[in-house]
């Protein structure tokens, strides 16, 4: 008889049990698919219930996202520790800040063998700077070190990793964005439900200033101003533990006036995005690559966004959308008139965005690319 093949067991850590539902579910069912023990560990929310119910062992890890207490950390790295103690992975992978800087350590001092950090865009901290960006740089380059392997979903982001030296060439990858299931977010199965007599403008975020969120309201009045034929949608709810969030009260006022309409969180926005016309994401924030804009290129959306990192991996301005400066109004307002007044660019524009999904951000090839980074850790332990 051959040898018989050992267990594999693989972790998920990250701040939301949102997250590794919303953006890495493909991947951990892709791994349970070939044989492996997958687990998922994040503070708990909805979410955890609809990863166990996919077979996905939930472990909650209580974290305070925006708190400076030493303690708190400490008590999560302690944790973590332990968690990586029961569980013993044979990798563990961790997304967002503070799980890929206290899991890392918990990783080490536990013995995991295989250890993968995702860098989903830099966020908040790198974006106001201060002190304590300083600190999460330090903590970055002691807890980066190899032999653990990092996954960037842009190159500005991983070349300024690489240009602080807090990681190493041979550690890295660039994975662009977390993927999109094409066939899922696909406009041949999906009834387009577009008014004809409006163009109608999305937001789909969650509703953090640092996402654009004023500069789309205050594009919206003098698009509609212009041009009466033209909607404006939010769709996100606000992030509570995050200090960019929203306030809800805010969000409530706009819809209240009337010229924008606010809708909390949904979990199928297919078919909100079915019913509108261009996707908008005039966002600021330090993006990896964001979901949104890789799930409107895939229902065949045309988009306007910033020109910056993440974003513009994404969209060709004037072949899948058009971009705009950072918290510029008045270029965001002509690109949006622009588009409202244009159809067939619309739909070229759309159709060239599918296009580019299906080549290059299919979540298929994101699981096949993130699988062997996998194998680089030496602890993948397939046959």
């Amino acid at each position: 008889m051959g040898k018989a093949t050992q267990p594999r067991t693989i972790l998920y850590i990250s701040n939301t049990a949102w997250y590794l539902f919303n953006f890495r579910l493909s991947l951990m069912q892709a791994m349970a698919a070939r044989g492996w023990t997958v687990n998922a560990a994040a503070p708990l929310d909805p979410y955890a219930g609809k990863l166990t119910a996919q077979g996905i062992r939930f472990w909650e890890t209580p974290l305070k996202r925006s708190s400076l207490n030493p303690l708190h950390d400490l008590v999560y790295l302690l944790r973590l520790w332990r968690l990586c103690r029961q569980v013993k992975p044979d990798i563990i992978h961790l997304f967002t800040v503070k799980p890929v800087i206290y899991g890392s350590l918990a990783a080490r001092f536990a013995g995991v063998p295989g250890i993968v950090n995702s860098v989903p865009g830099l966020g908040y901290i790198f974006l106001r700077g201060g002190i304590i960006q300083q600190l999460v740089r330090l903590l970055y380059k002691i807890v980066l070190r190899p032999p653990a392997k990092i996954i960037f979903q842009n190159q500005e982001d991983m070349d300024l990793f690489l240009n602080l030296k807090l990681v190493t060439t041979p550690q890295t990858s660039l994975i662009r964005g977390s993927g999109v299931n094409s066939d899922y977010f696909n406009p041949e199965k999906i009834a387009i439900t577009e008014d004809p007599n409006y163009t109608t403008f999305i937001l789909l975020a969650r509703m953090l200033w640092d996402k654009g969120i004023a500069e789309f309201v205050g594009a919206a009045q003098k698009v509609q101003a212009a041009n009466p034929a033209t909607r404006f949608i939010l769709l996100g709810g606000s992030d509570a533990g995050n200090p960019a969030a929203v306030p809800e009260a805010w969000l409530r006022e706009q819809h209240r006036q009337g010229y924008i309409q606010w809708i909390d969180h949904v979990d199928d926005v297919r078919p909100y995005l079915a019913a509108s016309s261009v996707v908008v994401l005039p966002s600021f924030y330090k993006e990896g690559l964001p979901r949104s804009l890789l799930e409107a290129g895939a229902l065949g959306k045309p988009i306007i966004t910033t020109d910056i990192p993440g974003c513009r991996d994404l969209v060709a301005d004037g072949v899948n959308g058009l971009l705009v400066p950072v918290k510029d109004v008045d270029s965001l307002t002509k690109a949006m008139l622009a588009l409202s007044k244009n159809k067939t660019w619309r739909e070229q524009m759309g159709q060239a965005g599918r296009k580019r999904v299906r080549e290059c951000f299919d979540d298929r090839l994101i699981i096949q690319q993130t699988i062997e980074v996998y194998r680089g850790t030496g602890a993948f332990n397939e046959p």
